[in-house]
């Protein structure tokens, strides 16, 4: 049913990796005064020019959301639904990894200073927020399996 606890995590998780996609993640400031940004659209300055896209983190961003949403809308078929919702979690973390390689490999080439946003604590709160809600779609499935039994 739509009206379950699971589709209140999975729309947390669609609002939370909503707010992914625009703004910056991550911002970073390198010595000589320049601010560099981690978002969405990739890599580049404060406010600006994009100076590298970073196509598989922002496929990532993008898919989540989407997945997550799908996942609401699967209620009928709850193998399914625990599928899609098993595919976010790791995703979201991926998303977090991934972010962090790239601050690292930029730390690497340029000495920069992380400024840590709240952004960055999105994708661990909605990959928590997949488990929950993969947990209680899979007690709704075993309800519904104990059900019929009974028949």
């Amino acid at each position: 049913m739509i009206q379950r606890i699971q589709t209140i995590f999975l729309l947390a998780v669609v609002i939370l990796s909503g707010f992914l996609l625009n703004g910056d993640i991550v911002r970073m400031a390198a010595g000589n005064s320049t601010v560099f940004s981690l978002g969405f659209t990739g890599l580049g300055y404060q406010g600006g020019e994009v100076i590298q896209r970073l196509w598989p983190m922002s496929v990532i961003l993008a898919i989540v959301p989407l997945l997550a949403l799908v996942s609401v809308f699967l209620y009928r078929n709850r193998p399914l639904q625990m599928r899609f919702t098993m595919i976010v979690l790791p995703l979201s973390v991926g998303t977090l990894i991934l972010g962090a390689f790239y601050v690292l490999m930029l730390d690497r080439k340029i000495g920069i200073t992380v400024v840590w946003t709240v952004k960055v604590v999105f994708p661990l709160v909605s990959a928590l927020l997949a488990w929950l809600a993969w947990r209680a779609i899979l007690r709704d499935d075993a309800r519904v399996r104990s059900y019929d039994r009974l028949r």
